[in-house]
């Protein structure tokens, strides 16, 4: 992106004052935690101090609910990074409830919002960039970033972005050789080498209690002015405690996996029901799709009456964004049901009662 697309988050960070309540929200994965990480490091660098709150929302879910409200009460600004919602909401953040509101984001939208707001898809549609990669160019443009690339790294590698910035991995590929594969790919970087794993460990995304080990990632990340201190803190090691438990439930999940998913072999569709108390749909979608990236895959997770849906397709072959919303019953969508994301990579979340008229819709657009 440009020095004329990263302005308005540049403009933003310049303006924060040290006496104002400065909330950053972020997305429930590695690419939200980096982001929101690296924001509040360039906050303290530009006002003097960090943000005041570094949150999640408090449903996985692309609104704001009324806990959410509660949290930004006494807040002056916000900014809201890897986390879309839609423009309606933002304008009534920053007009009626007053404010001021920074968005930078890579989601797909709908209509560009009143606000201070930064996505490569403004200029390019077909474009992905991960957040934590905007936010390390937001510090380039403040004269930061030398000390911060090992951030973003991290949460560009959980969100597939690898493709997108490789100067950014030959760079600290460079600085740490020890910990890096010598081919830069998305798969060697994810699954083989050590700065992967850290990239693995503090993606709280499948954690079961996920604003508990958002907070301690985010400490870790903070503490840390370079890559060789985050491995030494307590929050990481606890953060890495419950992971191991996590890669152990996994392999389970994935051995279920291959005994009970549903193939449809005309449409390329695989559709696989799991039963874990970790939100590890997402990961088992990921994993699966990476051996077969002609192929659709949907893992779906029941809990407390609701259906998560994580669907991966590698190659792209399908707008899986578009699939998931347009596969939303009528019914499910008044009760509040959202759907969406990017073309490779996107999910839904319904009640459960709705999931099988979500599937006979989604086989019958495919």
């Amino acid at each position: 992106m440009d020095a004329e697309q990263l302005e308005p988050a540049v403009d933003f960070l310049i303006r924060a004052k040290e006496e104002e309540q400065v909330a950053v929200m972020h997305h429930w994965d590695m690419d939200g935690t980096a982001s929101a990480t690296l924001t509040s490091k360039l906050l303290a660098r530009t006002r003097g101090q960090p943000a005041d709150t570094v949150t999640m929302p408090a449903d996985r879910c692309y609104h704001l609910t009324e806990q959410d409200h509660e949290k930004l009460q006494d807040m002056d600004k916000l900014i809201l990074v890897d986390f879309n919602i839609d423009a309606d909401e933002l304008e009534e953040l920053q007009n009626e409830r007053g404010l001021d509101v920074l968005v930078v984001d890579h989601h797909n939208f709908g209509r560009e919002p009143e606000v201070p707001f930064v996505n490569p898809r403004i200029q390019e549609p077909d474009s992905y960039v991960p957040a934590s990669a905007i936010m390390i160019q937001v510090a380039a443009e403040l004269g930061l970033k030398d000390d911060l690339r090992w951030i973003a790294g991290l949460g560009v590698i959980q969100d597939f972005g690898v493709e997108a910035c490789p100067e950014m991995f030959e760079e600290l590929q460079e600085q740490h050789p020890a910990l890096f594969p010598e081919d830069l790919t998305q798969q060697k970087l994810a699954k083989e080498c050590e700065y992967g794993r850290y990239s693995s460990v503090l993606n709280i995304k499948p954690y079961r209690d996920g604003h508990h080990f958002a907070r301690l990632a985010h400490k870790a990340l903070m503490k840390s002015d370079r890559l060789e201190e985050l491995e030494a803190q307590e929050e990481y090691r606890q953060v890495y405690e419950v992971y191991l438990e996590m890669q152990d439930e996994f392999q389970r999940v994935v051995e279920d996996y291959e005994e009970e998913r549903e193939i449809d072999r005309d449409r390329m569709v695989v559709w696989f029901e799991l039963d874990s108390n970790f939100h590890i749909s997402s990961s088992v979608a990921t994993n699966m799709s990476t051996k077969t990236p002609e192929w659709v895959h949907i893992v779906v997770q029941r809990r407390d009456g609701e259906a998560d849906i994580s669907a991966r397709c590698q190659s792209g072959r399908v707008d899986l964004g578009e699939l998931m919303q347009n596969s939303l019953p009528s019914e499910a969508v008044e009760g509040g049901a959202e759907g969406g994301g990017h073309d490779k990579a996107a999910g839904a979340s319904m009640p459960e009662q709705h999931l099988e008229d979500f599937k006979q819709n989604m086989y019958e657009l495919l």
